[in-house]
């Protein structure tokens, strides 16, 4: 069962669930709790914001492909029949950020410490930089009941900070720029195959011109052939046949003209010939 607006607002003024001056009643939605980002605490562009020591500005920046790590506003104090389901709240998930992280906040989560709260791994696979305020509403914190007996913890657990280090201690690319880096030369590569592309189809352009040119000499020589052998076959055929400008002077008028238009298709056919013999 999830708990509702009224049943989640009950639980924080007993002081369960979050640490009381930590949480704040417009977070309170219809069936979850808007959990804020910290302006320490954090993980980002490869610098560590240490909890209570180190803050940022204003204003958080997660560039398109970075990975973060960032902490909530709030500090938590989970009760032993109730579990957390974290998720991105709507307005930074259509954005690209997603969560890089287990969902479930246990029972007793926080219990032994004055300060514990939640640090949460996120990446932006937008292609824009997502960029939002700190205090900014941005995870959501579902509260489901738990069926059963839970017992308290033994000890305290040793807290997410202090865990984080030790897991991250021998990491010398805290940027996890990884990601970024295979998007920069996916489109590095993808511009590559544009040049390479429009370089073929340049070289196929230039091979292709010289022989269509050379293709129309060929049939311009055959059509010129052609019309020369009935020109000069037609002074052989009766006068009855072949009309009279043909076989008395104007066979002289077709023959120069065939002629001049026999050199001027050698000339276009030498230069195909140049252009194909230079292309090789």
């Amino acid at each position: 069962m999830i708990l509702s607006r009224q049943a989640i607002q009950e639980r924080l003024l007993r002081g369960e669930v979050l640490k009381q001056q930590t949480w704040v009643n417009e977070s309170i939605k219809e069936a979850s709790y808007a959990l804020r980002v910290a302006p320490d605490g954090l993980f980002l562009e490869g610098k560590r914001y240490r909890p209570g020591k180190d803050f940022v500005a204003s204003n958080i920046e997660i560039k398109p492909g970075a990975i973060a790590i960032l902490s909530t506003l709030e500090r938590l104090n989970m009760p032993g029949d109730l579990v957390g389901k974290l998720g991105i709240r709507f307005d930074y998930a259509s954005q690209g950020l997603t969560g890089l992280m287990g969902i479930q906040v246990d029972p007793f989560f926080g219990w032994g410490h004055e300060n514990e709260r939640l640090y949460i791994r996120v990446a932006n696979l937008g292609n824009d930089p997502v960029t939002f305020p700190v205090g900014a509403e941005m995870f959501t914190f579902e509260l489901h009941s738990v069926e059963g007996h839970v017992p308290v913890p033994s000890s305290p657990r040793v807290e997410m900070w202090l865990r984080l280090q030790d897991v991250l201690g021998d990491q010398t690319q805290l940027s996890w720029s990884y990601v970024t880096r295979v998007q920069r030369d996916l489109l590095a590569q993808g511009a590559r195959l544009d040049e390479e592309l429009e370089s073929a189809k340049g070289e196929i352009r230039d091979y292709l011109q010289p022989l269509v040119m050379f293709g129309i000499f060929l049939v311009a020589v055959t059509i010129l052939g052609v019309a020369l052998s009935v020109i000069v076959t037609g002074r052989d055929i009766p006068e009855v046949y072949v009309p009279t400008w043909v076989t008395d002077w104007g066979w002289v008028l077709l023959l120069f003209t065939l002629c001049f238009a026999t050199i001027a298709t050698a000339l276009m056919g030498g230069l195909t010939a140049w252009k194909l013999r230079k292309w090789h």
